[in-house]
């Protein structure tokens, strides 16, 4: 058997239960727990199978998965709950989330979350700690701020494809303009698309949101030779086809499909 060594903290000398992280050894009071949990009223007050499990340091109740610092960030915010201020740091909020999930302690996993929420956690950690944690408030804005992210730094297929074809090049003339002079149109717009619009779509460091194209295109002065309407009607086509629409179809999507599974784990 590993060598054990008693908490310097957290044995007590009037404790009554014996517990066991990693190699260290917890002396704790039964009702300082089941006042927090009842579930653990439930577990540790029906018969184990072991002969004086937690009775003492020679049978302890061994916490698999659960680290003794861990522990240790658990208890201390068990027994100073409400006196004394907890250290509010990642790995102490984490430690205190985890085991107080697998223990079912609702105060203290609420108490855990809102602190965690204070800190500059990044999305993917946020998601991380959702999926683990059965956090569900979590998973929205934490895949929100993933997809718009990808959408603006990492995946570029949807701005490849608005950069590449200027959106209404097959519309008509509009009623401003005749056949004979909206190819012309066409030619300014593609120029101006490309020298203009695409530039700002395939920005390698601060690319144009798809979202906010349209404002984009009406703050730049029109371009010599591009008849007011028929540019009107080159934009109003993105529109109509649902092109400003992309990224809110795909946030919402991802939403959908990340709650969906974690519904299944």
């Amino acid at each position: 058997m590993a060598a054990t060594q008693r908490h310097p903290k957290y044995w007590f000398l009037d404790g009554d239960i014996v517990f066991q992280a990693d190699g260290t050894l917890f002396h704790l009071h039964q009702g300082v727990l089941f006042v927090h949990s009842p579930t653990l009223e439930n577990i540790f007050t029906l018969p184990s199978g072991v002969a004086n499990d937690g009775a003492d340091e020679d049978h302890p109740i061994v916490l698999p998965g659960i680290s003794g610092e861990e522990f240790k960030h658990f208890i201390s915010w068990l027994y100073h709950v409400g006196t004394v201020p907890h250290d509010r740091n990642l790995p102490s909020l984490v430690a205190i989330l985890k085991v107080s999930w697998l223990w079912q302690i609702d105060n203290s996993i609420s108490w855990a979350i809102a602190y965690l929420d204070q800190l500059e956690l990044s999305a993917v950690h946020k998601l991380e700690l959702a999926h683990k944690y059965t956090i569900p408030q979590w998973i929205a804005p934490s895949v929100h701020s993933l997809t718009l992210a990808s959408l603006s730094a990492i995946d570029e297929d949807e701005a490849l494809i608005l950069a590449a074809v200027p959106p209404g090049l097959s519309l008509p003339p509009s009623p401003a303009c005749n056949i004979s002079h909206h190819a012309h149109c066409k030619d300014v717009w593609t120029h101006f698309w490309w020298q203009k619009v695409a530039r700002q779509l395939l920005h390698p460091y601060n690319p144009l949101a798809i979202s906010a194209l349209v404002e984009y295109v009406a703050q730049q002065a029109n371009p010599d030779g591009l008849n007011l309407e028929c540019k009107a009607s080159f934009v109003n086509q993105v529109v109509e086809s649902g092109g400003l629409e992309v990224e809110e179809n795909i946030i919402y999507g991802a939403i959908t499909a990340v709650e969906a599974y974690f519904n299944t784990l």
